[in-house]
């Protein structure tokens, strides 16, 4: 399984020569399982992304899979510009959980309108499908499956199991806390944000890479309860109580610097020392591939 980093920022992308070495696009993960492309987000990465599977397949059909954890434009605002299906014959198939493909439908359209972009997207030259998320689907031999995450709207995460390894894919998530009761209703609610947070943790047990929603420094969360996103502390919180053996730190604030993320790393890394774990924490750039 190869997994390739194609965007990692979360609200909007940025540029500069502070965030050159983690890259500025918005999510998108490449994974390859074997010859089966999948494709984690649909964000501004995905553009480069684009532009280099067509390249490298010239008249070749373009065949992928896309897996969505929800709608936010972060996460889809690439999927208008991604060039292949313009250029290449094939199908691209959407995978996402029931609410979706509406929602999906209505940015095509939107996006797709003479007012807002050149190119109408009845023009697109590969089939382009969505399919619901069932409990549990197969692309070749890899297995998908997903799980709830506690972020506004309908959000998901994934776990990706190939060749007797496993990425587990969890962005856009705030886990339960007590700090966070004035945010629910009644003790119901509070039981139920209790057990997603367990069953998180569950879903990734035993990862071999674990890419988690990093958003927020630990000292900034107190101000920030609520927006739907993990502090470091809880991605590593996260990374060591399902026992992963490797973390990336995903989905950085836009405004953050690549000096301010390496600090973060190093904070982590000395924590797991300091506890005597194996969880490895790796530093990905934008582009920059990771084997399992």
């Amino acid at each position: 399984m190869e997994t390739r980093i194609w965007g990692m920022r979360g609200g909007t992308p940025v540029s500069g020569s502070d965030c050159s070495r983690y890259g500025g696009n918005t999510a998108c993960i490449e994974v390859r399982c074997g010859t089966d492309l999948l494709i984690l987000d649909g964000g501004s990465g995905l553009i480069p992304l684009g532009q280099q599977l067509t390249e490298k397949l010239g008249d070749r059909p373009f065949i992928g899979q896309m897996f969505l954890t929800h709608m936010h434009w972060d996460h889809i605002i690439g999927i208008p510009y991604f060039l292949p299906v313009y250029r290449l014959q094939g199908k691209l198939v959407i995978h996402g959980i029931a609410g979706m493909e509406e929602t999906l439908l209505s940015l095509f359209q939107g996006a797709g309108a003479g007012e807002y972009f050149p190119v109408p997207m009845g023009k697109v030259k590969t089939e382009v499908v969505f399919e619901e998320l069932s409990e549990e689907t197969r692309v070749g031999d890899a297995k998908i499956s997903y799980y709830y995450l506690n972020h506004p709207g309908l959000t998901i995460g994934f776990r990706i199991e190939y060749g007797g390894k496993s990425l587990v894919y969890i962005t856009d998530n705030e886990p339960y806390r007590s700090s966070n009761k004035e945010l629910v209703k009644d003790d119901d609610d509070s039981s139920f944000l209790a057990r997603i947070d367990r069953e998180v943790i569950q879903f990734a047990r035993n990862a071999d890479l674990l890419i988690a929603d990093a958003t927020f420094a630990d000292e900034e969360y107190a101000d920030l309860i609520g927006a739907g996103h993990s502090s470091v502390g809880d991605a590593l919180r996260i990374g060591l109580s399902a026992a992963a053996k490797n973390l990336v730190l995903f989905h950085h604030h836009p405004l953050r610097t690549d000096d301010e993320i390496d600090a973060m790393v190093e904070k982590c890394r000395q924590r797991v020392e300091k506890l005597k774990g194996k969880l490895k924490i790796l530093t990905p750039g934008e582009g920059e591939t990771i084997e399992l």
